[in-house]
């Protein structure tokens, strides 16, 4: 049982080689499409917000310049004033995270749609709604997902886009998702959120401890993964993006940035 299911979650790698090469290739083209989507047209938008709406996973988070789309399930608001369990102020960023979190675990194919920040951005600066914009949108993408981010964040979208350039270190993470073992542990910590050494021995990914020390710690020294509180495994940002690039090269999915021009 054991060993089928580690089949199961062990994808067959894309070769070094063919990695090198893709990203020759199509560098640029890639790096639009696959890291953190492009700007979309509205009428492909408006049919993710309305398949997403029919199958009843379309929440939205919106600040007081801005309406929800038609059709969410949940809509979560940013306000001056808290009115739980719905409404949150900007100074409760990790609340309205958790709400957020919990919405993503319990759906398929989950759509967060996003407008009017600038309360959050208010209160925790440019570079903490960028790291929240890549957070959510990887964790929106690891379901299969989309994140949606309305045009009236414009200045955070633009700054999101020209941040999306991969480092130096890109190559050499693809290198490291390149063995089956280190791939399956880092889609499982991806979909999971901050995992535990032993939650993660439990997937039986190896079939012995020392092996999994071996990975984890490779893991760690590419950047992919980073321990945690509590010395809970979590994927790094630049892992995020790497992850991304795999998922894309594997999958040929559609971004899970979409992010709204008009």
């Amino acid at each position: 049982m054991h060993g089928a299911r580690r089949l199961d979650l062990v994808e067959k790698p894309y070769e070094v080689d063919a990695l090198r090469r893709t990203l020759q290739t199509v560098q640029e083209e890639l790096r639009a499409r696959t890291l953190l989507g492009v700007p979309a047209a509205e009428g492909a938008i408006a049919r993710v917000l309305s398949d997403a709406a029919t199958r009843k996973v379309l929440l939205a988070v919106v600040g007081p310049r801005a309406q929800p789309p038609t059709g969410a399930t949940l809509v979560l608001r940013i306000d001056e004033e808290v009115h739980p369990p719905n409404v949150f102020a900007a100074n409760q960023l990790s609340q309205l995270d958790a709400a957020i979190e919990a919405h993503i675990r319990r759906v398929e194919r989950p759509v967060v749609y996003a407008a009017d920040l600038s309360l959050l951005q208010a209160v925790h600066g440019l570079e903490d709604m960028k790291a929240w914009v890549r957070h959510m949108n990887g964790r929106c993408g690891a379901k299969g997902g989309a994140l949606i981010l309305a045009s009236v964040d414009r200045e955070l979208a633009e700054q999101v886009e020209k941040d999306s350039v991969p480092s130096e270190g890109l190559q050499a993470m693809l290198e490291s998702l390149a063995n089956p073992i280190r791939r399956a542990v880092v889609a499982y910590v991806v979909a999971s959120g901050p995992v535990a050494y032993s939650g993660i021995l439990k997937k039986n990914f190896v079939d012995s401890s020392s092996k999994l020390s071996f990975h984890l710690q490779k893991l760690q020294s590419d950047g992919l993964l980073a321990k945690g509180d509590a010395g809970r495994y979590v994927v790094t940002e630049a892992g995020q993006r790497a992850w991304q690039v795999v998922r894309a090269l594997s999958d040929r999915k559609p971004p899970s940035l979409l992010i709204s021009k008009s």
